[in-house]
């Protein structure tokens, strides 16, 4: 079947990431390579409302070294978007105009909802999703985004203010939470999950199955593997494509993991360095939103926003669950 080989830039609150794929008709995306640098708008963002200078220009040497990247890859279809950060800063604008130019193809600013649309898009077709409504979430740098759909329709969607990064930034989190910075972290999602309340208020059958990715979700299953299974030669690309983390198994993370400095956490089975510093607070946010949701755990998906991009893009069918998983989620 004839291919199409998509680039999908994302311009992300915690990093700004490349993925190239062959798209196939049926819904299979067979992966090319992949590209990320972190570059944190997002904390500093929510710490002084702006992209600071230095960080703008290290987002216009990224963004540019990734466009070679594609270029060499060559890419028939590009999708490039930007998410929370720089829909947030107040220099927002003039930066995406910078980034545009470097891109050469035009970056489109998501709304929160819009941005949910698309991780559900890409979450039901990496995992098993039937005709009775299930919950997607996402966990990302800038705010996490909340979908409710069946495998045919996107019901409800919302984005809340609850990203890692801007967390991080809004209460200058240090290396180890504190007892008040768990504290400050769990009034803060519980207060900001209202829409998510909201939403399952009128889909109430859709806590029976939730579906979850973005970087922090998998690196915690890819942490309750090695914690609890021998580990494989790699566990840092360890694939966790619908592994379940129940309720009482994030909470036990969470408090593990809030506790150690960052070199403890670094000696923990599948932490990649990049990952480790802002993974306790992501720990914290899903522990108790899942306990706040009343939700009895979550089904890990590796695809998300990128791939639901390349599926939107290319209107390919709902049902893709019988596609290439491939890895393309890291």
């Amino acid at each position: 079947m004839p291919t199409v080989r998509v680039a999908v830039f994302d311009l992300g609150s915690n990093s700004f990431h490349l993925m190239v794929v062959d798209a196939s008709r049926d819904g299979r995306l067979d992966p090319v390579l992949r590209r990320r640098s972190f570059l944190h708008l997002g904390t500093e963002v929510a710490r002084t409302g702006d992209v600071p200078a230095d960080r703008a220009a290290a987002a216009v040497r990224t963004v540019r070294r990734l466009r070679v990247a594609a270029d060499d890859a060559g890419a028939d279809v590009v999708v490039a978007m930007a998410t929370a950060a720089l829909r947030d800063a107040g220099n927002g604008g003039r930066l995406l105009d910078r980034l545009e130019r470097v891109l050469g193809h035009r970056v489109t600013l998501l709304s929160g909802e819009e941005e949910a649309r698309l991780c559900f898009l890409g979450q039901r077709a990496g995992v098993w999703v039937g005709h009775d409504p299930v919950l997607g979430l996402d966990l990302g740098g800038g705010s996490l985004e909340a979908g409710i759909g069946t495998v045919d329709q996107v019901c409800a969607v919302a984005s809340v203010a609850l990203g890692t990064a801007r967390i991080q930034g809004e209460m200058e989190t240090g290396e180890v939470l504190t007892p008040d910075d768990r504290v400050a972290i769990r009034e803060a999602t519980t207060a900001r999950a209202e829409p998510i309340l909201e939403m399952l208020r009128r889909h109430p059958s859709a806590t029976g199955r939730v579906i979850a990715s973005g970087g922090t979700v998998r690196a915690l299953a890819r942490l309750a593997m090695g914690l609890h299974r021998p580990p494989p030669a790699s566990t840092s690309s360890l694939q966790v494509n619908q592994v379940e983390l129940p309720a009482g198994q994030l909470d036990e993370l969470a408090e593990r993991l809030a506790a150690l400095d960052l070199g403890g956490r670094l000696a923990l089975p599948g932490i990649q360095a990049r990952r480790a510093p802002l993974l306790p607070i992501g720990a914290v946010v899903l522990s108790t939103l899942v306990e706040h949701l009343g939700l009895q755990g979550l089904v890990v998906s590796e695809w998300g926003l990128r791939e639901g991009a390349v599926i939107d893009g290319l209107s390919l069918p709902a049902d893709h669950r019988h596609g290439a998983r491939g890895g393309t989620g890291s």
